[in-house]
């Protein structure tokens, strides 16, 4: 199993990390490449929808050429959230329990009841107010040129202004759950949330090439925020796709669902909104 070698282009200002990293993938560059920004002015997340990125935020896009099945690739975000939770949990012992992942591709910090409602699946739906978690990272996926161009971007030490982080979500922020890094140089703060990122990213790569999902699946539930909870699940437009419990994801990576009757359908994609 090769090791993921990473090399990180640092940048002060662009309008977006995912397009110098798809332009390096069109230019045939080898994968490895992560590309960061102190401030994007156009940055974008999934489904395009516009990523505000002010100056203490985490902004990267990564450059990967994964040989792995088709079926398989897009449950690659899923394990970029997964390293980044993880990431996240090792900052803080206070984090372990806060932080939790949101299919498909955020990375949430909840409230204590909230974390305590949501450590195992249920078959009763637990009920949970959008408020009882916040927005720490988000994660957009792209194929492109024949690569993938992974761009994340985590909020980590709150901007003078506080910006929306798009779509209906609140931000949180990694200085919330690790108020240390609120009291040290920007720079320094960014570097050792990135480095717990890489490390975390660098070994679940090579076992999500090598294994697939489906060995990662059952990490992936134990942190899953929607687990046991009554969902809607939407595409961009806003039109429904399917609602119901979420009973798990599944080992390729959709978001299996239970009607009343206990019948389960798995779902692809989408946006969860918790009923």
């Amino acid at each position: 199993m090769s090791q993921l070698t990473l090399r990180v282009r640092d940048l002060d200002r662009v309008a977006s990390t995912n397009d110098e990293v798809k332009q390096a993938l069109e230019a045939g560059e080898d994968e490895g490449l992560v590309v960061r920004a102190r401030v994007q002015t156009g940055g974008y997340g999934r489904q395009g929808r516009t990523w505000v990125s002010p100056e203490g935020g985490l902004y990267c896009s990564w450059l990967l050429r994964p040989e792995v099945p088709a079926f398989t690739l897009p449950t690659l975000s899923l394990v970029v959230s997964m390293a980044v939770r993880r990431a996240l949990a090792g900052l803080s012992p206070d984090a372990v329990q806060a932080v939790a992942i949101k299919w498909p591709n955020d990375v949430v910090l909840v409230s204590t009841t909230a974390s305590c409602a949501s450590s195992a699946p249920s078959a009763t739906p637990i009920a949970m107010d959008r408020s009882m978690f916040k927005k720490l990272c988000g994660i957009s996926l792209e194929a492109h040129a024949g690569g993938v161009c992974v761009g994340t971007g985590v909020n980590v030490i709150p901007p003078v202004e506080r910006a929306e982080v798009g779509g209906k979500n609140v931000p949180a922020y990694v200085a919330d759950i690790v108020p240390a890094l609120a009291h040290e140089e920007p720079a320094d703060a960014l570097d050792r949330v990135f480095d717990a990122i890489a490390t975390e990213f660098s070994l679940l790569y090579q076992l999500w090439t090598r294994d697939g999902f489906e060995p990662l699946a059952g990490e992936y539930n134990e942190h899953a925020l929607l687990s046991g909870k009554q969902v809607r699940l939407v595409d961009r437009k806003g039109t429904l796709i399917a609602e119901g419990t979420v009973a798990r994801v599944d080992s390729f990576g959709r978001l299996v669902l239970c009607d009343d009757a206990g019948l389960e359908t798995p779902v692809t994609s989408g946006e969860a909104h918790i009923a």
